[in-house]
């Protein structure tokens, strides 16, 4: 298998503004080839002799994809072409009946041996998204290059690995291409996931240890909820005392992630202020609807505007060390009203609507 080769970094989030689902080619192989249909609905692909058919999402249901990133993530940017590919891959996984955790896996596989593109070069005889060696009984090289064949290949060699819902994704990555670089496929997974909600459809991300079970909780009429940075812990607790804190204590939480890291709303809810906050720093706080409030503060830059509406998940702004600060972290607050010193448990307020800070 061939090595990764660099992808610039930028936000995925303009990409997928407006995106319901990510199209699925018809045939074979090679980049803008072939017809494209809807893979949010019922459609039935050919594979040499085989028909599938890729099943709609189920209506008013919600699909969780989990991950387990392991070490620091790359995010890149992903142009159009690279999106369809990963829809394929995506729909491929859900014709042969598995969850999206496969997908997940798959994509990221292939962002690391062609970065998304249906290539026709690689180390030695590897060929097409996941560099397969027709050399080593992968297929032909018309068969490696088509994206539906390959990664029919890929998944049936990743369902005979024992237990691989449970394994890293590097694990089970590795155990399926034998990359001479396995530690590799690891900085992919937050990405690969980002891509598979957008095509698998009515899908949320859930980061959780071990692929268990997500964590993600519905409300009563507010949709689910989101911790506000992903992949990180508590440090500073709730009403912590010290002389750092005018009030005399700690009035949020603090998540201790480096600048640069995306913050993100916990919830369904309206911007009431995306500014300079004093000691806060650049602050985002949000009117949630179920009349609560959400502060986000020490930001190092802010992706939304007083007014604008948010929901659970949608970038709001990227962590930095702005204000009162000893170091880069997001402070995290919640309230009843929109000023300081209404303040409630953050913990509390988290696990009341299922999540696990």
């Amino acid at each position: 298998m061939s090595t990764g080769m660099r992808v610039g970094a930028g936000s995925l989030a303009a990409l997928f503004a407006g995106m319901l689902c990510i199209p699925l080619v018809l045939g074979a192989g090679k980049p803008n080839q072939g017809g494209w249909d809807d893979a949010c609905g019922s459609t039935v692909i050919k594979i040499a002799a085989d028909t599938q058919t890729i099943p709609p999402a189920t209506p008013g249901g919600q699909v969780t994809v989990p991950l387990n990133p392991q070490g620091r993530q790359t995010t890149p940017s992903w142009n159009a072409s690279q999106q369809r590919w990963a829809g394929i891959i995506t729909n491929v996984a859900r014709s042969r009946g598995l969850p999206p955790r496969a997908a997940v896996i798959g994509v990221a596989t292939a962002m690391q041996e062609s970065t998304l593109e249906n290539i026709d070069f690689g180390d030695r005889d590897s060929l097409g998204l996941f560099q397969q060696r027709p050399s080593q009984g992968w297929g032909t090289p018309a068969q490696v290059t088509d994206a539906v064949y390959a990664s029919n290949s890929f998944y049936k060699g990743l369902e005979k690995i024992e237990n691989w819902q449970t394994k890293t994704l590097t694990k089970v990555a590795q155990a399926v291409q034998r990359s001479g670089f396995p530690d590799a496929y690891a900085k992919w997974e937050q990405s690969s996931g980002e891509l598979v909600v957008k095509s698998w459809g009515n899908a949320v991300l859930t980061t959780t240890s071990g692929c268990d079970p997500a964590r993600t909780a519905v409300g009563k009429s507010t949709g689910a909820w989101a911790l506000p940075v992903e992949n990180s812990r508590i440090t500073t607790p709730y009403k912590a005392g010290g002389g750092l804190w005018s009030s005399g204590s700690h009035t949020g939480i603090d998540f201790p992630v480096p600048t640069g890291t995306r913050i993100q709303a916990v919830g369904t809810g309206t911007v009431v202020k995306a500014g300079w906050g004093g000691a806060y720093g650049n602050e985002v706080v949000i009117k949630m609807s179920d009349g609560t409030y959400t502060q986000y503060a020490h930001l190092s830059s802010m992706t939304v505007t007083q007014g604008q509406a948010v929901t659970a998940r949608r970038q709001i702004g990227v962590s930095g060390a702005t204000g009162n600060v000893t170091g880069p972290h997001l402070h995290f607050e919640t309230r009843t009203g929109p000023a300081y010193g209404s303040d409630i448990s953050p913990v509390d307020y988290l696990r009341s609507r299922g999540l696990s800070p």
